[in-house]
């Protein structure tokens, strides 16, 4: 299943330019979010979607019974190392998840893991992980804020590495497919370039019903990281989270 992806999330383009950012204390505050929202507990049997170097699942560790992170590069479970007791790490793409359905009691995905493709491939993904939640299982998906992005569409940064490195960024945000493409390009400490773009969809509010619904799911809130006052989140809000529920009647 090679694409896109593997380029720019499966070495060093993102690893370098993403490490200084995913700090331990952001990712408590996530982690803390997320056992809130999914309402973890000692019995559950849980699924970090796109795991990564596995930080989210070890900040849990602990509060499940048993977690699977799974993440299909190489090098990000290499760096996660071996995993705490409870937490075990999987290479697997998450479009075929090696699991019996109704594996999970929930599962997570951080970071706009599941929506990298087409309409068709995004909608596949999310109901194969529909699949794999038992009855009455819960799933956080997390992405960016298409209400904020069509506000300001566009977008540059520029900012130096601590490894001497700098990383420079254009984003464009087109409103009417939901998609987001952000070119990156790393210039080394010692000169060498590495660029890719990825593109990645953000559904809003209104469409996170119906897509729930395709895949087999409900949906029981539309919030924020940051939990918006008086219902769901607007332009103003950092992040979105649908929160989903297999329901027990088919």
């Amino acid at each position: 299943m090679g694409d896109w992806t593997d380029g720019y999330y499966g070495g060093e383009l993102y690893r370098s330019t993403a490490a200084d950012l995913l700090t331990a204390r952001l990712t408590a505050i996530e982690a803390d979010r997320i056992a809130e929202l999914l309402a973890l507990g000692p019995r559950d049997r849980a699924l970090d979607l796109g795991c990564g170097h596995g930080r989210h699942a070890r900040a849990l560790a602990g509060r499940v019974g048993w977690c699977c992170g799974l993440e299909r590069w190489p090098e990000p479970l290499r760096r996660a190392g071996a995993p705490p007791p409870g937490v075990s790490w999987l290479r697997a793409d998450l479009r075929a998840p090696p699991f019996r359905d109704g594996a999970f009691d929930a599962a997570w995905s951080w970071y706009a893991s599941l929506f990298m493709w087409d309409e068709a491939a995004n909608e596949q993904a999310l109901a194969r992980v529909a699949r794999l939640m038992g009855r009455g299982g819960r799933l956080l998906v997390q992405h960016g804020n298409p209400l904020a992005l069509a506000r300001e569409p566009r977008a540059t940064a520029r900012r130096r590495l601590p490894d001497g490195g700098m990383v420079e960024e254009q984003s464009e945000f087109d409103a009417a497919t939901g998609v987001d493409r952000c070119a990156r390009r790393l210039v080394r400490a010692d000169g060498s370039v590495l660029e890719g773009t990825a593109r990645l969809r953000y559904y809003s509010p209104g469409e996170w019903e119906p897509l729930a619904r395709r895949a087999g799911l409900r949906l029981r809130a539309v919030t924020s990281t940051t939990p918006p006052p008086g219902g769901r989140p607007g332009p103003e809000a950092p992040d979105l989270i649908a929160l989903l529920e297999k329901p027990w009647a088919p």
